[in-house]
């Protein structure tokens, strides 16, 4: 049974494979263009001992002579103007003939081997994104079932207190809608399906996401700064909006009451910038790398808005960030900051 290729081999399998066929190709080559119908160019010996006549020869013009190479004897027939044949240039054709089928097999099982290990990584992750997926949705559900359970136990008899479980329930629900919404948004885009392509004017969204953002958070305070200018892109104004909404619930869900945030837009190198500036704890360092991965949680608010949303909260809002904006041909990015968190997005004009 073949020993399956290691990976030191793997990644260079392609470039090796190349190497050896060009060699092959270059040996083939190197008998050189044929003189005579089919003979190769003369064959000079180094050291030649002897010469004879061969008596049935003489009368057709031919000779057989022997040559004695650093002591090894080889036999060709000469003609009386031709070259010495050179009696391996047939034996290279067909080491060629069984190298190249030979290092193409090699060469697609190096590619083989690729593909299954990068199969292999690409269903771990998957695995491992529907396993933290599952976990996030048994947290709403368990608390959904436990009101439940107490209803039917007749533990909601005091109207307060049905008031009260009632809105849990409903911000429990919402905050799995809201889960479930984020999760097929990832799905298409991950799937590489295409979104929306319009106009859209990125200084009327800012208005718009700063006026909701307040509404459903008064004790953050946002202030919005519009350079001159025209801020129009092309693509989906929704998932867009979505982006820039996210990273201010980002803001609202891990940072104090009364933390300022400022929100800028602009344009820098034929791009449109839009920035979200924030003056509040900022991200921990040890998750600053992986701030943008999926279910990353930076820790929990100290205060709620009293008015339940749909961005941030559940590890998936900066997530969502990243594949919207790249998904438009853009880029987020965390910038450096002496204090608070600073992202920047870049989009396309």
């Amino acid at each position: 049974m073949p020993r399956p290729l290691t990976s030191a081999w793997t990644p260079h399998g392609g470039a090796a494979v190349g190497a050896l066929s060009l060699m092959v190709l270059l040996l083939v080559l190197s008998a050189g263009p044929t003189r005579e119908g089919g003979s190769p160019p003369p064959v000079r010996p180094l050291l030649t001992h002897a010469t004879a006549l061969h008596p049935g020869a003489v009368g057709g013009g031919r000779e057989r002579v022997a040559v004695i190479l650093s002591s090894r004897q080889s036999m060709g027939v000469v003609g009386p103007k031709g070259a010495l044949r050179a009696p391996g240039s047939r034996a290279m054709l067909k080491l060629a003939l069984i190298l190249l089928p030979l290092l193409a097999a090699v060469g697609l099982g190096a590619q083989l081997h690729r593909d299954r290990g990068n199969r292999r990584k690409s269903e771990e992750r998957m695995m491992a994104f529907v396993a933290t997926a599952c976990h996030e949705l048994r947290t709403p559900l368990t608390a959904i079932s436990g009101y439940v359970q107490l209803a039917r136990l007749g533990g909601l008899a005091d109207a307060e207190k049905f008031d009260l479980v009632m809105d849990r329930m409903a911000d429990e629900t919402r905050r799995m809608s809201a889960l479930l919404d984020e999760l097929m948004l990832l799905a298409r885009l991950d799937l590489g399906q295409p979104l929306r392509s319009e106009p859209v004017n990125l200084a009327q969204l800012c208005r718009e996401v700063v006026a909701d953002a307040q509404a459903c958070s008064p004790h953050h305070p946002i202030r919005l700064t519009i350079l001159p200018g025209t801020h129009a892109v092309v693509g989906d104004r929704d998932r867009l909006y979505q982006a820039v909404a996210n990273l201010l619930a980002n803001v609202r869900h891990h940072t104090p009451g009364g933390t300022r945030t400022a929100l800028g837009l602009g344009t820098e190198d034929g791009f449109r910038v839009i920035e979200v500036i924030d003056d509040g704890p900022g991200i921990p360092l040890e998750l600053r790398h992986s701030a943008f991965e999926r279910f990353v949680h930076g820790g929990h608010a100290a205060t709620r808005a009293p008015v339940a949303d749909t961005g941030g909260g559940n590890g998936l809002g900066l997530s969502v960030v990243a594949a919207i904006v790249t998904a438009h041909g853009g880029t987020v990015s965390l910038e450096p900051g002496r204090r608070g968190a600073w992202f920047r997005i870049r989009l396309p004009a």
